[in-house]
């Protein structure tokens, strides 16, 4: 009766990989191509999906509810995350409305009040909540046309599918570094639910949505996103990253005190779970994606990177069996790689230079911001055991005395959240705070 169980289980954990696994790659090969909408914003279409299921919609809701505080810093390190996609950043850059910090408080107040308002209030034509999903998707539309304009490229099924894992994933996944209780499957069924509905409302066709397989497969899924796509970007700070979340981090400090740039990319990096800031953290909870593509597949979907601005130097790293960690050091008598070291996998050493062209290096130097006295050093994580040996929280030394401040007080709020005053306490800030958002959004 066991063997037949263990088999069982086993069988039901390879159909559970190769639903994602599929589901991934189609998202990242097929998806690319297709825009999420085309046309004009009298033309789209709004209606509540087929399968929409009222009472899992509103489970949904309640669990954000519950959890309200925690769901926010998800929301937080989830756009983060999704702005370190160079595509999508240079999109949202060309919009105008992001890169200073007072355009950022804008943006940024009216997403958070958008968002909550798909939580507060009842799905139905004419809401405000169903105004607000068909405003959002327009406004993609629009900032999809001015990319095609300026040759950035129209907004695809990958980008605003990816979109959601920053809304969903990290709360799905990793929810104990956030203060989110995840004891409960059909709560987090119908969180997942809420968001396959509003992934849809946004255009995104059901083919490619992250969010409608079970709940087991979504959670993979985000896994596989989480170690293919934004654990090795995460890594990559360009100048324009740099100043796009400073923005977001200036613009929203009379809401968001005791945080800078600094401490918020370092508690976002813990959250994603990349060596090396694994502070304070259950490390037999620190476990990567184990190897499911093959080669072919994978050079199939690293061949969507190929040629997109800002990606010159990451289709070595992006969808990439191995688990590569980014350093920017000060270094002298280092092994120089070149471009044949990384055609022949030999990763592991100091980027001097890349394709043995002075221009190659200009570039990577202008779009890391490299002083002439830094490098780019790689470290290829090839195995279980190196991963294992390189979890710690070294990256710990590089934030200076305020900015460890600024992140440990943030982890202990995350803890603390699981108390019933700590809870209290955190949710009180919040109400205060998106108060003043609201007053500060009406008087726009």
């Amino acid at each position: 009766m066991l063997i037949k169980f263990n088999l069982f289980f086993f069988y039901y954990i390879i159909i559970l990989f190769l639903a994602a696994k599929t589901l991934f790659a189609k998202i990242i090969v097929e998806g690319s191509s297709i825009p999420c909408d085309i046309g004009s914003g009298i033309d789209l279409e709004q209606k509540l999906p087929q399968w929409y299921d009222e009472a899992k919609f509103k489970r949904g809701q309640k669990y954000f509810f519950d959890n309200r505080f925690g769901m926010m810093q998800a929301n937080y390190c989830g756009l983060v995350s999704l702005l370190c996609d160079p595509k999508g950043l240079t999109i949202l850059h060309n919009t105008g409305r992001s890169s200073t910090a007072e355009t950022a408080r804008k943006r940024y107040i009216s997403t958070t009040l958008h968002m909550l308002s798909w939580y507060e209030i009842d799905l139905s034509p004419g809401s405000k909540s169903w105004d607000s999903l068909m405003r959002v998707r327009k406004m993609h539309l629009n900032a999809s046309k001015r990319s095609q304009e300026k040759e950035i490229g129209f907004i695809t099924q990958t980008e605003v599918s990816l979109t959601v894992f920053g809304f969903l994933g990290y709360a799905l996944i990793r929810p104990h570094l956030l203060g989110i209780r995840y004891d409960n499957d059909d709560d987090r069924e119908g969180f997942v639910h809420f968001w396959a509905v509003v992934a849809a409302m946004l255009g995104v066709h059901d083919r490619f949505n992250i969010c409608l397989p079970k709940l087991a497969v979504v959670e993979m899924i985000c896994k596989i996103c989480q170690r293919y796509i934004f654990m090795p970007l995460l890594q990559i700070e360009t100048t324009l990253f740099r100043s796009m979340v400073q923005a977001i981090v200036d613009g929203l400090s009379e809401f968001t005190p005791f945080n800078s740039y600094e401490s918020l990319m370092y508690f976002v990096r813990r959250v994603a779970g990349i060596p090396g800031y694994q502070h304070n953290v259950d490390l037999k909870k620190e476990t990567i994606c184990r190897k499911l593509f093959s080669k072919e597949e994978m050079t199939n979907m690293r061949k969507v990177f190929e040629g997109k601005p800002g990606y010159e130097y990451m289709e070595q790293s992006v969808i990439d069996d191995r688990i590569l960690l980014f350093n920017i050091k000060q270094v002298n008598g280092a092994i120089e790689l070149n471009q044949d070291s990384l055609d022949n996998n030999l990763v592991s050493g100091v980027y001097n230079k890349l394709n043995d062209q002075p221009i190659s290096k200009n570039f990577l130097i202008e779009l890391l911001g490299l002083k002439h006295n830094e490098e780019l050093v790689i470290e290829a994580v090839e195995n279980e055991e190196d991963w294992i040996s390189n979890l710690n929280d070294s990256k710990l030394e590089l934030l200076s005395d305020k900015d460890l401040r600024y992140f440990k007080f943030k982890c202990r709020l995350m803890e603390k959240n699981y108390t019933r005053i700590g809870n209290f306490l955190n949710e009180s800030m919040l109400s205060w705070m998106l108060y003043r958002m609201r007053k500060a959004h009406s008087s726009q």
